[in-house]
């Protein structure tokens, strides 16, 4: 009985050692072992308003978001994985009114268009536009909090932008 005890935890053992699960916590999956490098150009600013800092600051998030989330290292030129793209739209609008037609929230919306380039896998290229927006207190000064709005849109675009291109969730 204790032999065959043995030999089935053996069995048991063999087969769990065979057995892989591509999963992290940083919330990327896992990414292609094939995929080493990436390149991340600088994106341009074609919104109507433009934020003189906005272009620098969108692909410095990218570049940490998959420098931060993933094994890949960034390089410049020829790369496994290639990403460009162009703001498109920054905007402040009112979105919540009082009683008094003045406006009690609004709402900063930045929309960025990514061109993700998969050399080694050509069929997981895409093109899209990923747009996402924060509410505020109207009544706060926008040019003290603006910065920080900025960096919570940003950071769920480059999150929306790393899901899609390497975790493909």
């Amino acid at each position: 009985m204790m032999k065959f005890f043995s030999v089935c935890l053996f069995v048991i053992m063999v087969l769990l050692a065979g057995c892989k699960v591509g999963f992290n916590f940083s919330g990327g999956g896992a990414v292609d072992p094939r995929l080493q490098t990436i390149s991340i150009d600088n994106f341009t600013n074609e919104a109507a308003v433009v934020v003189p800092y906005l272009a620098q600051e969108v692909t410095q998030q990218m570049q940490d978001r998959f420098l931060n989330q993933s094994r890949l290292k960034l390089t410049s030129g020829d790369a496994d994985l290639r990403i460009n793209g162009a703001i498109t739209r920054y905007q402040v609008s009112p979105v919540a009114i009082s009683g008094d037609t003045r406006a009690e929230q609004s709402r900063l919306t930045i929309a960025v268009r990514v061109s993700f380039e998969n050399t080694i896998e050509p069929a997981d290229s895409w093109e899209n536009t990923f747009s996402k927006f924060i509410d505020f207190d109207a009544t706060l000064d926008f040019s003290s909090i603006e910065r920080d709005q900025i960096n919570e849109v940003l950071e769920q675009i480059t999150q929306d932008v790393f899901t899609k291109s390497v975790a493909k969730w």
